[in-house]
């Protein structure tokens, strides 16, 4: 399994690489395309135009599976035709199902630019309307102290522990790589120069009864929540050594990546976090992001 999804990996690194090295003359893809609620049942897609975007127009596509397929669009009407030069659409959503949107160019011919691209011009986290809250009478007491049961983790962030004494010297990436890698997590125009807080899943924060999550579990309480990286990093790789469920090795992959970004070794990092990428989008994304920001600062500001 590991082997199957690191080629897949691999093939999507040299396809964004080699897309993303074309003339953006000739390319006419929005980026960095999200989808958030303004209101109970109003959702904004918004996205950035590259320098040098031309077309006639900007379509907006909306489905009830992701799209990732250029057949998708050909099957669908838009719901919006908007200027060229827009960087966002307000939709109003009439039902609560759950919907997902692409944003394609118009060319001046009239026909369209139908490259879909996951996380570049097309959603891959689907959003709905919000259901009105109940009303409820307001509580004017004082909210108790949160008491935790055995086996119950504490909620994060944690405080970040400087490991100054462990720097590793980074080995290089090619250009290629970080280009992929930056178009994968998208635009960002502020440089993340702190690391971030550690993360742990809402799933692996109470002790379980048994299995897989047990053993992760275990690992997380004795060595990551500790900062004990060194020590968590082995314990995960022994870990994953073993075959186990999709679900928990995603998570015990992604710990392995935070382990190693903690310890400044932003390569193997990078390799990881983009490995889980896909099963992960919306987490993962931000720590890519922050991953390339670290390696690629100079020695004397890391």
């Amino acid at each position: 399994m590991d082997v199957r999804r690191a080629v897949a990996v691999s093939a999507v690194f040299l396809f964004f690489g080699a897309l993303f090295a074309q003339d953006a003359d000739v390319r006419p893809v929005v980026k960095n395309i999200t989808a958030s609620h303004v209101a109970d049942a109003q959702v904004r897609v918004s996205w950035r135009l590259p320098q040098g975007f031309s077309a006639a127009a900007i379509l907006v596509f909306k489905g009830t599976q992701p799209f990732s397929a250029r057949q998708q669009v050909a099957a669908l009407a838009p719901v919006a035709q908007i200027r060229p030069d827009s960087s966002f659409f307000v939709d109003r959503l009439a039902d609560y199902n759950e919907y997902y949107y692409a944003v394609i160019a118009k060319k001046a011919d009239g026909t369209l630019y139908d490259v879909v691209l996951p996380s570049v011009n097309a959603t891959v986290t689907g959003i709905r309307a919000k259901r009105p809250e109940p009303d409820v009478a307001e509580d004017t007491a004082d909210e108790p102290e949160k008491q935790y049961a055995a086996g119950q983790l504490r909620e994060l962030p944690l405080p970040y522990l400087a490991l100054a004494e462990e720097r590793h010297s980074p080995n290089p990436l090619s250009g290629d790589v970080l280009a992929a890698g930056a178009e994968l997590a998208g635009a960002y125009t502020e440089k993340r120069r702190v690391p971030l807080a550690p993360y742990i899943f809402e799933e692996d924060m109470f002790e379980p009864a048994g299995g897989d999550e047990y053993f992760l579990f275990g690992i997380l309480k004795d060595h990551f929540v500790r900062k004990d990286y060194q020590n968590a990093i082995g314990q995960l790789r022994q870990f994953l050594s073993v075959n186990r469920s999709d679900e928990v090795t995603d998570r015990a992959i992604f710990y392995l990546a935070e382990s190693y970004y903690y310890r400044k070794n932003y390569r193997q990092a990078l390799n990881l976090f983009l490995l889980v990428a896909e099963s992960i989008p919306v987490v993962s994304k931000k720590w890519i992001e922050s991953t390339l920001d670290l390696y690629q600062l100079p020695e004397e500001r890391q």
